[in-house]
């Protein structure tokens, strides 16, 4: 199977899980809310997220159609925090991947409920497993995505120099992506040195996915694009380390490439 395949594969299992194909989310269709959670998750994107946590759930052997509950609730959870970061009280953006945001489609107070509902949903649906160890690290880096936030709103009006924004980086970008790659492994019955050792390459790959992000946007800081190709090297060493890894690899270095 091609990387293109592989990829397409993971997004459709991760979009399944979603219920982007059939327009419902989970348990949605009882809510009053599930327009709007539908609007948001039917946004579109990458899905990086997903597809990182089963790709790694496959690399150690793991079952991957069973993983992808965690996969999507770590999505659910990462769409949650763009609708929020989107309202007027935080970044204040009137569009997202194209389309208005979800506070420009529907109301302010909406939109904040939703997002509270999908953080309990995507919870809720990891706890249906069983599997404690997992909420508890989702949970601690939900937590830094939150703090990255508030350090990132608190600097709007200051100038930030390169130690800072890595920071808020490492908060608000990273960590979910950590939570991503950990829970694959864990998911599989990985080692401790393996969940580090994906949480260490998360973490690399992380910063250069935010640094090139920065670069497309126009707001990347001198030496960024360096910065971010030696990030992207420490993820590949990082790889190493994973069995199977040919996929994850492709993958690292397909995003350090990106135009987009």
């Amino acid at each position: 199977m091609t990387f293109d395949e592989k990829y397409k594969e993971y997004k459709e299992i991760a979009e399944k899980e979603l219920g982007c194909a059939s327009g419902n989310h989970a348990d949605s269709r009882c809510s009053p809310l599930r327009d709007v959670i539908n609007y948001s998750l039917e946004s579109g994107g990458k899905r990086i997220r997903p597809v990182l946590t089963l790709a790694f759930c496959g690399a150690y052997g793991g079952n991957v159609r069973q993983t992808a509950v965690i996969a999507a609730a770590i999505e659910i959870l990462h769409t949650s925090t763009l609708i929020q970061d989107d309202l007027p009280c935080m970044d204040n953006d009137d569009f997202r991947r194209g389309k208005p945001a979800v506070h420009k489609a529907f109301s302010e107070a909406d939109v904040i409920l939703a997002a509270s509902r999908m953080v309990f949903k995507a919870i809720e649906s990891v706890a249906d497993l069983g599997l404690s160890s997992v909420i508890s690290m989702i949970c601690r880096y939900m937590s830094a995505v939150y703090d990255g936030q508030k350090l990132d709103l608190s600097a709007v009006s200051g100038v930030l120099d390169k130690p800072q924004k890595l920071h808020i980086c490492e908060l608000k970008t990273c960590a979910l992506i950590q939570a991503a790659c950990e829970a694959g492994v864990l998911s599989a019955g990985g080692s401790g040195g393996a969940v580090r050792n994906a949480a260490l390459y998360a973490y690399n790959l992380g910063l250069a996915f935010q640094l090139i992000d920065d670069i497309l946007d126009g707001e990347g800081y001198e030496n960024a694009a360096e910065d971010a190709e030696k990030y992207t090297g420490e993820a590949l060493k990082l790889l190493e380390n994973v069995p199977d890894n040919e996929f994850l690899i492709e993958l690292t270095k397909n995003l350090l490439n990106r135009k987009n």
